[in-house]
């Protein structure tokens, strides 16, 4: 079944059944900046799935590229609005849109993400597996 036919909603409630219940409800205490949703993993101790919103504003012409960084764990963003461009060390970068996904492995290195247009935002959902108490983001010098 295709994302599209499930949908956002469908997509973030297969991800907080996942992590169960009572998982799900004592977890949001825990939010940190940017989080929708965070919880321990029961069935992977010391992990924690952790749902956080992005926001680009419209890509300016001459706009410095962004830093480099990276994430203690695997990344899958949805994109919700407009078109993304997303982009990992050593890869080409790719323009992503509505209702599409782009995956971030362990240890790549992040080094493009914004709005694909100059007069549209772009909005996205990271869903991340990240060790407890790790940050979310590491900059890359």
């Amino acid at each position: 079944m295709s994302l599209k036919r499930i949908g956002i909603t469908g997509v973030l409630a297969a991800c907080l059944g996942a992590v169960g219940g009572a998982s799900a409800v004592s977890g949001q205490e825990n939010r940190g900046p940017g989080e929708i949703f965070s919880a321990p993993l029961a069935d992977m101790p010391g992990k924690r799935l952790v749902v956080v919103e992005l926001r680009w504003p419209p890509r300016q012409e001459g706009q410095a590229a962004a830093r480099g960084h990276r994430h203690p764990g695997s990344v899958w963003v949805y994109v919700t609005s407009g078109t993304a461009r997303l982009g990992l060390a050593g890869q080409p970068v790719r323009e992503v849109k509505a209702g599409e996904s782009f995956f971030e492995p362990l240890g790549a290195i992040h080094t493009v993400g914004g709005s694909a247009s100059t007069t549209e935002p772009a909005t996205a959902i990271a869903v991340m597996i990240v060790p407890e108490g790790a940050p979310l983001v590491t900059p890359v010098e």
